[in-house]
């Protein structure tokens, strides 16, 4: 059930990297906004949470947050800047998920661009559920990366992308159904977001050329079916 890419690659892939929310433009925050209400007392558990660029949408709608990341910042950095934003902070865990042990249940857990990094993605699933209350909800986003345009311009460019990502899980009917069976209530399934492709590991002069060409045709791809040309997809559900 472990991840396919190791704490090494993670450790390299956040260091330096700043605490900023997410921009009001990002499609998953548009997602989140339209689908997550205001609230005063619920918490909030993300999954994979470090750097907190999502989690601070979470704050900015009333939630206590709550994070769980192997990152070395995840007890003492992340949650000092959350609350430096005013937001309410809980618990924050540097711990392995797969292994972690904890009492507490929350009004809402979600993860992205988490799951798809496990060949045992179903385990991954039942986690999520395992720490949601009866009557809570779960939000689960996916990169798109088994579209056919994604995986042509990153089996191309950037072929380690496809290497670090369980393409079996990327599969929008597959997630619903498997939490249909465990008992979970669909509230919503959809692709989120228009075309944007994006260097993951790679970033020179070069590279900001190539993909400011590529994201120039992105008034042609918009012709495509959304199931293609969308950047992500996500599901939320609610725990019965």
């Amino acid at each position: 059930m472990e991840s396919v890419v190791g704490k090494e690659y993670w450790d390299k892939h956040w260091q330096g990297a700043s605490f900023n929310i997410v921009f009001k433009d990002h499609p998953v925050r548009q997602w989140i906004e339209k689908n997550i209400s205001f609230t005063k007392n619920n918490s909030c558990l993300e999954i994979g949470c470090y750097p907190g660029k999502f989690l601070a949408v979470f704050g900015e709608r009333g939630y206590t947050l709550n994070g769980i990341d192997l990152f070395n910042g995840t007890e003492s950095l992340l949650p000092n800047w959350l609350k430096k934003r005013g937001y309410k902070i809980g618990s924050f865990y540097k711990s392995n998920f797969l292994h972690f042990k904890n009492d507490n249940l929350y009004d809402l857990v979600c993860s992205f661009g988490f799951i798809e990094h496990f060949e045992d993605w179903r385990s991954v699933l039942r986690k999520h559920i395992e720490f949601t209350k009866i009557g809570g909800k779960i939000m689960v986003e996916v990169p798109n990366l088994k579209s056919p345009l994604y995986y042509f311009l990153y089996r191309l460019l950037e072929p380690d992308v496809l290497k670090n990502h369980v393409l079996g899980i990327i599969d929008l009917k597959e997630i619903q159904n498997f939490l249909e069976k465990e008992g979970c209530e669909i509230k919503s399934a959809e692709y989120i977001g228009d075309f944007y492709f994006r260097f993951v590991t790679k970033n020179s002069k070069m590279i900001i050329f190539i993909t400011r060409l590529i994201n120039s045709l992105k008034p042609i791809f918009c012709l495509l079916p959304v199931r293609v040309r969308a950047r992500y997809m996500g599901v939320i559900v609610v725990k019965k």
